[in-house]
């Protein structure tokens, strides 16, 4: 899971002190540490901190500069490695001077030393050699560019001393008010923009936040008068916010998926793929991936130390309750988002060795 945020520090600082429950839910699933950093006159600026409750949590978020320099800041959900201060985001590149963020789980020898997360090993293994010795490499659109493609579903985010950013992979993260969020995944974007919707599979790697010219006017198809309307759109903090603006009608023809799309969303362990199976038909994407993959515990995921909704979840997938899983996944809107996680994040899914067909005598 996890999750990067990025942008002015003002910004950030009072969009996750002042949205009612943002915090809450950023938190409630990523609380295995928060850390940012920022550029200082006297160099690359790092704190850390291991939150034991929300509370904890906001008074992190309030010791950030209320300026409008640049920051990064990141949420843990722990993957792979110890859950302390050391494995917490960002992780030194040159240290003193740029410094790292990932949002995703990466498998690059991470077998090695499995106190340490996998951002650790691919900075250690593959980013800290060229980077100490060519620092602007982290801000050369080639080198990221190279980065995204060898990571795939995952994103980084750099920073030096001077506080110059760079993304990679920024287009599988989504923007809202000059502000840059990894994922839709790891905390609940209704929550900021009312007017958010979960995209469809289609183009789910688009960026599902209105840009600034279409939050003012989202246009819509009404069904029943056969007509296309606009609805002006307003923040929840706005007083002329009206939740009843930002219902719509999600009841669009189905898009078929197929065993190659639940492949690529186990090998990539592609939260957002999920999600868009199973809110489409939960019964149809688990009997594809009971099917064709056996469940497993990982190496890394401590099945006592979950929440006791994922533990729940934890426990369906393991024991292949399909009936459980489905009833679930179509309870509440949220609840295949939920799902999505625990399964794509929790769970080792192998592949089903084939049976061998008798030869005929």
């Amino acid at each position: 899971m996890c999750l990067i945020i990025t942008g002015q520090s003002n910004k950030v600082r009072a969009t996750l002190l002042n949205t009612v429950g943002l915090l809450d839910d950023i938190y409630g699933s990523n609380s295995d540490g928060v850390g940012f950093m920022y550029g200082t006159p006297d160099g690359l600026k790092v704190v850390k901190h291991l939150p034991k409750s929300v509370a904890d949590a906001r008074a992190a978020v309030s010791r950030m500069p209320d300026d409008d320099r640049e920051i990064a800041i990141h949420w843990r959900m722990t993957t792979h490695g110890d859950t302390d201060l050391i494995n917490c985001h960002p992780y030194d590149v040159i240290p003193g001077y740029v410094a790292m963020m990932h949002n995703g789980i990466l498998h690059t020898g991470n077998a090695a030393d499995k106190s340490k997360s996998d951002t650790w090993h691919f900075i250690k293994d593959f980013i800290a050699s060229p980077v100490s010795e060519y620092p602007d490499l982290v801000f050369n659109t080639a080198f990221l560019d190279m980065l995204g493609d060898h990571i795939g579903n995952n994103r980084f985010v750099f920073m030096n001393g001077e506080g110059r950013i760079s993304h990679v992979n920024f287009d599988q993260g989504v923007e809202h008010d000059g502000m840059w969020f990894s994922n839709t995944y790891a905390w609940v974007p209704s929550r900021l923009i009312p007017s958010y919707r979960s995209v469809k599979y289609a183009n789910y790697k688009a960026n599902p936040m209105l840009d600034d010219d279409e939050y003012d006017y989202q246009e819509w198809w009404d069904k029943k008068s056969g007509q296309l309307k606009a609805t002006k759109l307003v923040s929840a903090h706005h007083p002329a916010y009206n939740e009843a603006d930002y219902e719509f009608d999600d009841d669009e023809p189905m898009q078929d998926f197929s065993l190659d799309d639940v492949a690529i969303a186990v090998r990539d362990c592609d939260v957002d793929m999920f999600e868009y199976m199973l809110q489409q038909d939960a019964l149809e994407t688990l009997e594809l991936l009971y099917t064709h993959y056996d469940p497993h515990a990982t190496d890394w995921t401590k099945a006592e130390t979950l929440c006791k909704r994922e533990r729940e979840l934890y426990d369906m997938l393991m024991s292949c309750d399909i009936a459980s899983l489905v009833e679930y996944a179509e309870a509440s809107y949220h609840a295949p988002t939920v799902l999505a996680e625990v399964l794509a994040y929790y769970i080792d899914w192998r592949a089903v060795e084939p049976t061998a067909t008798p030869v005929a005598q």
